[in-house]
């Protein structure tokens, strides 16, 4: 018992001076301590960039070749969802005509109320804070369209980013391909 209790000490000595950085060299050959000189604050390595505004994505999308006008830039008092600047809700919003769907009857008939920045018109673009609160949303947005089921036909929702666009559910999916193609 006894060289096994004295290998147990020695075993647990080694095992302490190598988790402490020791070499286990007598306190008088070991070297003194370096002046430690502290390192230079390290920027972050990589800064989001700053979300782009609503007007800028949709004019944006219209650069790509989409047949799309912007119809509506919206303020916290013409918000027709009363979110605009609302906490982990859109900063910008606007509203766009694609005009492969503007001009069709059904989408006179789907737009509520005949308002011209209806969706059905062509679609919006909302510009959120943060990445987590645009998925949030349009998260949000497609439960809603799957609650009611067979009573409407889903629009697109795409997002990129802190970018959600949503367009018009009378575009075909290659059509709404290209919008995603396009952020």
């Amino acid at each position: 018992m006894r060289t096994s209790a004295l290998a147990l000490t020695v075993l647990s000595a080694g095992l302490l001076a190598t988790a402490t950085g020791c070499s286990g060299a007598s306190p008088a050959s070991t070297p003194a301590p370096q002046k430690s000189v502290a390192a230079a604050p390290v920027a972050a390595a990589t800064t989001a960039a700053p979300a782009p505004d609503a007007a800028s994505v949709t004019r944006q999308l219209a650069a790509a070749g989409l047949p799309v006008r912007l119809t509506v830039t919206y303020d916290a008092g013409s918000d027709p969802n009363g979110k605009l600047g609302r906490p982990h809700q859109y900063t910008g919003k606007t509203a766009f005509d694609d005009t492969r769907v503007s001009s069709l009857e059904k989408a006179a008939a789907d737009a509520s109320k005949g308002r011209r920045d209806s969706i059905s018109y062509g679609g919006t673009v909302e510009v959120f804070a943060t990445s987590e609160d645009a998925q949030g949303w349009a998260d949000y947005i497609d439960k809603a369209q799957q609650a009611m089921g067979g009573l409407m036909t889903p629009d697109y929702i795409l997002r990129k980013g802190p970018v959600v666009v949503r367009v018009s559910h009378l575009l075909s999916a290659e059509q709404a391909k290209a919008y995603e193609a396009a952020l």
